[in-house]
């Protein structure tokens, strides 16, 4: 075999698989359930490297390496901004049970009970926004939907072919449109806490009304508490399913027809 051919082809494999990561690396980064901050930075990396280096071989049409400088740093920008455009729509999917989960906290009276942001990068969070993340992250990987999300990244390339910029008002206006729906999908899933506690509401504003020295907040609040659980009881898995086929639809746009 000629040396200079093997040189030749290794180079290339080489440029191929680095080009393939810079995409796969900064998708994982933010992709729900693998770019959480619970999960070692080590185990990212060794997953982005995985499967850029399967995905090496079955993507055959990367570009070659361009002669100047300029020309590879456009190159990879290029493959981590797309990468990033992924893994942010995906983890805005996930937002969508913050919302609701903070809705309902509100609408529950335990807004105050703030604990760590255990589902996202840092900041706090309410006690229902971590288990309806939780819930909803632990759903993802039992119902293989992480097989969608990484079969979304391999088709990508069909979609955003490597070495051309994406059209920023394309970018822009599928993540207005994301983040549109997600805030719809969670004021939908929190719809029965807010009927149930606009009704408790103006059912203690009557009571307030009658009663004024009573006070009746105090009072109402154990009762509200009690019927939100309820509730939430009652819909956890009606919402969470429904959830999760709202995650299958917006994951599956990014796969190849």
């Amino acid at each position: 075999m000629n040396p200079s051919f093997l040189s030749q082809f290794l180079t290339t494999e080489i440029f191929s698989f680095l080009l393939i990561f810079c995409r796969v690396g900064s998708a994982i980064m933010l992709m729900p359930g693998f770019g959480e901050s619970y999960v070692t930075v080590r185990a990212r990396l060794f997953l982005a490297l995985t499967f850029s280096l399967i995905l090496v071989p079955a993507l055959g049409h990367m570009p070659a390496s361009p002669a100047s400088v300029g020309g590879t740093f456009i190159l990879i920008f290029g493959e981590i901004l797309i990468g990033l455009m992924i893994g942010g729509m995906a983890r805005m999917l996930i937002s969508g049970v913050h919302t609701a989960g903070s809705i309902i906290a509100y609408q529950s009276s335990l807004a105050s009970a703030l604990t760590a942001n255990i589902a996202g990068f840092s900041g706090q969070d309410t006690s229902l926004g971590n288990l309806l993340s939780m819930s909803t992250i632990v759903l993802i990987f039992v119902t293989d939907l992480h097989h969608i999300m990484l079969r979304g990244l391999m088709d990508s390339y069909n979609l955003f072919a490597p070495g051309q910029i994406p059209l920023m008002g394309d970018i822009a206006k599928h993540a207005t449109d994301t983040m549109s729906n997600t805030f719809r999908i969670a004021m939908q899933m929190s719809a029965p806490h807010l009927v149930v506690g606009m009704m408790l509401y103006l059912a203690a504003g009557i009571l307030a009304r009658l009663m004024p020295n009573l006070q009746i907040f105090f009072i109402m609040m154990a009762p509200q508490l009690l019927i939100s659980f309820c509730i939430l009881m009652i819909s956890f898995s009606a919402i969470m399913l429904w959830y999760l086929d709202y995650i299958k639809e917006a994951l599956s746009s990014f796969l190849a027809p």
